[in-house]
C-alpha cells in the first residue's frame, strides 16, 4: 500500500507486469482448502515486485491483490489493475483495469458488498462485489491515494493520500460517504503523505500516521484529534489497529538509512502510552498487521523478511517464505506474503506451531 512512499524516498525504478484479463492463475493447488500460491506472468521488460497491496474478504474466501507502480519514476507508466482472486481454487474471479496508474490501496467493507481501490494517479473506485460493477468513481486532483479503510458500518470510506508540493496546503486525510461518493469531511494529518488510515471498532475515531513520524487519533464527530505519537528522527511506513481497537501499532525506519534498523512501537488506544517496542537490524519495514486474535504481530520488511513478534512473550520467528506486503485472512487461518509476482498462502496455525 505504501510503497510509494518508500520507493520514492530513496529513488529506486520500478516497473509493473502487464496482465490480461483472460490469463488465470498458475496456482498450486495444496491438499488443503485453499491454494498454496498465487502467480501472475512476469513482466517482459524484465520489471519486479508488480504487488503494492493485497487484502482479503471478510468472508476470507477471496484475496484481492493491488498491481502497478508510480507513473513518476517509469519512463512509460503502465496501467495499474486489481485482481480479485478465489482462495480455493486459485482462478480469478475479476480483474480490474479502469486505472492510469499503479493501484496502491485496496479494501473490502465489512460486510464483504464492496471493495475499494485507490491509485497513484488519484483515482478512487468502488465496485459492487456481487457483479463486479463499478458504483463510484472519484478524482482527486494533485494528490496520490496511499491508505483507505472502511467504517465498520459501511457507510463511510476513509482515504489517506500523499500530497504534491502545488497542493501542500490542501487536505490530506479525506471522509466519503460509500453510496454517493460525496466527500463528508476532510481533515488534515500534519505530514504530507498519509502512510495508514484505520477506522476504530465502533467507529467514533480514526487513526491515521503520516510518513513525517506522526500518529493521531480523531474524533470524527467533532473533527478534533491527539498525538499519539511524533519523531523527527522517525519515518513511519504502516499503521494497523488491533481488532479489539485497544491497541495501535506503527513502524518504519530512521531518516539516517546508514542505521540500518526498522522499529516498531505499539501505543494503548486511550491513553496514548506506550506499551510495548521493537528494534531490530534490517533494511526498511514496510508492513505490519495484528492476527485476528491480537497476540500476534506480523512484521514485514522491504528485503522481503517476514517476523511473527508474540506480543505476550516478546519473541520473534522467522517466516522462512518472502514477503514484503502481507494480509491475514478475517477467520485468521491464512497469512499471504507478496514478493515479486507471487502471493504465497501460509497456515497461521502451523507457522506459530514453533512455539
Amino acid at each position: 500500500m505504501l510503497r510509494i512512499l518508500s520507493v520514492t524516498v530513496l529513488c529506486l525504478t520500478l516497473g509493473f507486469a502487464p496482465l490480461s484479463a483472460e490469463e488465470r492463475s498458475d496456482a498450486d493447488v495444496s491438499t488443503g482448502h485453499h491454494v498454496q500460491n498465487l502467480e501472475v506472468p512476469e513482466d517482459p521488460n524484465g520489471n519486479t515486485d508488480v504487488i503494492s497491496d493485497l487484502e482479503f474478504s471478510p468472508d476470507s474466501k477471496m484475496l484481492a491483490v493491488a498491481y502497478g507502480r508510480f507513473r513518476g519514476l517509469l519512463q512509460k507508466p503502465d496501467p495499474g489493475r486489481v485482481i480479485i482472486w478465489d482462495i480455493a481454487s486459485g482462478k480469478r474471479l475479476a480483474t480490474l483495469n479502469s486505472f492510469k496508474d499503479g493501484v496502491s490501496s485496496v479494501g473490502f467493507s465489512a460486510d464483504g458488498k464492496l471493495l475499494a481501490a485507490g491509485g497513484y494517479d488519484g483515482s478512487l473506485q468502488l465496485w459492487r462485489v456481487s457483479d463486479w460493477a463499478r458504483q463510484v468513481a472519484i478524482n482527486l486532483d494533485s494528490q496520490s491515494v496511499t491508505a483507505l479503510d472502511f467504517s465498520p458500518d459501511n457507510v463511510t470510506l476513509a482515504v489517506g493520500t500523499m500530497l504534491w508540493k502545488s497542493a501542500s496546503q490542501k487536505s490530506n486525510l479525506h471522509l466519503y460517504q460509500v453510496t454517493t461518493g460525496r466527500e463528508s469531511k476532510s481533515l488534515q494529518c500534519p505530514a504530507d503523505s498519509v502512510t495508514g488510515v484505520d477506522f476504530s471498532p465502533d467507529g467514533k475515531s480514526l487513526v491515521c500516521a503520516g510518513l513525517s513520524g506522526i500518529v493521531q487519533v480523531w474524533n470524527i464527530e467533532a473533527g478534533t484529534s491527539r498525538t499519539i505519537f511524533q519523531s523527527e528522527d522517525l519515518m513511519l511506513f504502516s499503521l494497523t489497529v488491533s481488532h479489539d481497537g485497544q491497541l495501535i501499532a506503527a513502524g518504519g525506519d530512521p531518516f539516517q538509512y546508514k542505521h540500518k534498523k526498522w522499529q516498531v512501537q505499539i501505543w494503548d488506544t486511550e491513553s496514548g502510552k506506550l506499551r510495548q517496542g521493537k528494534t531490530e537490524a534490517g533494511w526498511m519495514l514496510s508492513y505490519v498487521r495484528f492476527s485476528s486474535d491480537d497476540r500476534w504481530l506480523v512484521i514485514a520488511t522491504r528485503e522481503a523478511k517476514v517476523k511473527l513478534w508474540n506480543l505476550s512473550t516478546g519473541r520473534l520467528i522467522d517466516v522462512s517464505q518472502p514477503g514484503e506486503e502481507i494480509a491475514i485472512s478475517p477467520d485468521g487461518k491464512l497469512l499471504a506474503l507478496a514478493n515479486g509476482n507471487r502471493v504465497a498462502l501460509l497456515e497461521f496455525a502451523k507457522l506459530i506451531d514453533r512455539e
